[in-house]
């Protein structure tokens, strides 16, 4: 992937309403540059023996570079930004600590700077005693602190305190103290930066409802830095997106922290980005029917809610393999898909609430333990006889290496004549390729044969058991360097069906599987539902091949972190014309957060629309956005 972050404007909003109100701060072409040696000086002598020789050099780091904006009367006004994107220099340069290297910053009232709590406290001096000394340096007379001293130890809640010296207190409680002396003016302008995420939930609680009494008895101006999104758009009426150091957008508060959510410090092109951009700020009213979501705290709970999606009651078997080990259950798969089992996750040395939940509820005749070496048979029934209050009947599958127990799994099945006419090799830790294929070799009973990833060529026993057990079809998930092509033509020859996936990223080569299912008449004519999920945390999909499965239906890997990733699945459902009907986001708000669900939300919907298709359904009311998931979450 292309670690490029993108700096060119996305758009920049004029408010005709503002015209009326004064103007409080214009930042006007503001450039911020700092000079950086090229080599490291250690002492006075190096630093003056370089000057005279003329060999001291710097070189310029731009952390502001041509950014104007204008904040009227009354406004509260965010500013958003990754780390290092130049945000505290523009609040250092509007608060008068820096002198810009360009431009200028007009300032029109007082200000009250809120940019390091905490600044100018002696540690080893009491509370009582730092509140005049900080007051001092804020520019309070004496005389002022003494009148609202009261009050500042009433709102920061030191008064058993006040004699202990500083050095004593937390963190948080001296962020109490510096917020409560900077906040007892009323200050035309208020300038806080990152003040309202330090301190325990109550402290910054106490901080906005202080900030909103500021805003709503007092008409403050207020401009507000901080990484809460959630904080930026409660608070802010307006609101500009920094990223290092150029203005990337500028408008109400929402429309930027929604385009913060889906673009903000994320890499890719240029060309993804202006995709996405396109795709979120189109004005298609998307459907609640457009999206679901299948979320669970962990895999074991998504491997658990797959299972109560598919198998209503009791079964003959369940499969339970390690979700420690991500190889463990994606080569029982076709095993799984094979005995019609449930397939569930365990821990080394813990069975999960959400797997013994399940496990009491399906109720199994036996239990079939995928064991790569971590989990020995008499752990597994003493975890179940301590959490469940009974043992099941378990058929132990092992093998000392991956390989060897892929194998294993296979004679397991061949003696029991459960597989299909497929048959797959890939190598050890090829998981997002096998989450793509996972559908199909679930629904087609395929064994899975690993081989180490450092062979340059099929491993011997696996080739023998894809020539001579019987197959029809290999698939291979792989280049070359470990499955030659001459080895494959030689399957070929003698009657195999050789089909070999490998893209030009895990992006691609999920495409291709797809398509490849699509070709093969593997999914419904009309799609309907695809799963998307998170190709970063690939365990999310372990338990989804069932599901997917039983519903004939694709599972995309994305990346939200990744605008090429996200451009791919807009391509991919725009691509289908209309046939997928609705995206189900598999996990929870950590993987995929509201606007990237509304952003494929839209893309489904449009893609719809522009297919001459009427879809029906309730409007999503992205004002809330409190759309639900099925499994109840």
């Amino acid at each position: 992937m292309p670690e490029v972050v993108n700096t060119g404007s996305l758009g920049i909003n004029a408010f005709s309403e503002d015209h009326d109100r004064k103007t409080m701060i214009q930042v006007d072409h503001v450039s911020m540059v700092f000079n950086m040696a090229n080599e490291q000086l250690n002492n006075l002598k190096e630093y003056f023996i370089a000057l005279a020789r003329k060999e001291l050099r710097f070189k310029e780091f731009r952390a502001l570079d041509d950014i104007s904006l204008e904040v009227k009367e009354g406004d509260v006004f965010g500013i958003l930004g990754t780390n290092g994107s130049g945000k505290s220099t523009l609040l250092k340069i509007i608060a008068g600590v820096l002198e810009p290297t360009e431009g200028s910053c007009t300032i029109n009232g007082n200000i009250a700077p809120l940019i390091e709590l905490g600044a100018g406290f002696d540690m080893d001096l009491t509370a009582r005693e730092n509140i005049y000394l900080n007051g001092s340096l804020l520019g309070y007379p004496k005389r002022f602190i003494e009148e609202h001293f009261d009050e500042i130890v009433d709102f920061a809640e030191i008064e058993q305190f006040l004699d202990m010296p500083l050095k004593n207190y937390s963190s948080g409680m001296v962020a109490r103290i510096a917020f409560a002396i900077a906040t007892v003016i009323v200050p035309e302008i208020l300038i806080v930066d990152e003040v309202l995420s330090v301190g325990d939930f109550m402290f910054q609680k106490k901080c906005e409802d202080r900030i909103m009494s500021l805003i709503n008895e007092h008409n403050v101006t207020v401009l507000i830095v901080s990484h809460n999104n959630d904080q930026i758009e409660r608070l802010c009426n307006k609101a500009a997106w920094i990223e290092k150091g150029h203005l990337r957008m500028m408008g109400s508060a929402k429309e930027v922290c929604d385009t913060y959510r889906v673009l903000g410090g994320h890499t890719g092109s240029k060309e993804s980005e202006a995709k996405v951009f396109e795709a979120l700020t189109c004005d298609i009213v998307p459907l609640s029917s457009s999206y679901t979501t299948i979320a669970a705290d962990s895999r074991y709970g998504m491997a658990a809610k797959f299972t109560g999606l598919c198998f209503s009651g009791n079964v003959p078997k369940v499969i339970l393999a390690s979700g420690d080990h991500n190889m463990d259950s994606l080569i029982s798969t076709g095993l799984a898909g094979a005995l019609n089992a449930p397939l569930l996750l365990i821990q080394n040395d813990h069975i999960p609430d959400a797997t013994i939940q399940e496990l009491k509820r399906l109720n199994p005749e036996e239990v079939i333990l995928v064991n790569s070496g971590d989990m020995p048979k008499h752990t597994v029934l003493d975890l179940m006889e301590q959490h469940i209050g009974q043992t099941y009947p378990i058929t132990c599958l092992e093998g000392s290496n991956y390989p060897e127990l892929s194998r294993t799994i296979f004679s397991y099945g061949k003696a029991r004549k459960l597989w299909g006419e497929s048959v797959i090799a890939t190598y050890v830790e090829c998981v997002t390729d096998l989450i793509s294929l996972s559908p199909y070799t679930y629904a087609k009973k395929c064994p899975i044969l690993l081989q180490d990833p450092t062979l340059d060529h099929l491993d011997e026993e696996n080739r023998q058991i894809a020539e001579k057990e019987g197959f029809t079809t290999l698939l291979v998930l792989g280049d070359s360097r470990g499955f030659p092509e001459e080895t494959l033509q030689s399957l070929e020859q003698q009657g195999l069906s050789v089909t070999r996936f490998c893209g030009k990223d895990v992006f691609d080569a999920n495409t291709l599987i797809n398509d490849w299912l699509i070709s093969e008449g593997f999914f419904n004519k009309d799609m309907q539902e695809v799963l998307v999920a998170a190709a970063w945390n690939a365990p999310d999909a372990f338990g989804a091949a069932g599901y997917a499965a039983l519903n004939r239906c694709p599972i995309l890997l994305e990346d939200p972190q990744d605008l090429d990733s996200i451009s791919h699945t807009i391509d991919y459902i725009t691509g289908k014309n209309g046939q997928i009907k609705s995206v189900t986001f598999i996990g929870d708000r950590m993987r995929f957060n509201k606007m990237d669900k509304l952003l494929l939300a839209k893309t489904v919907t449009k893609a719809l629309l522009d297919s001459g298709i009427n879809p029906e359904g309730e409007p999503i009311d992205q004002s809330t956005q409190n759309q639900t998931d099925r499994t109840g979450d």
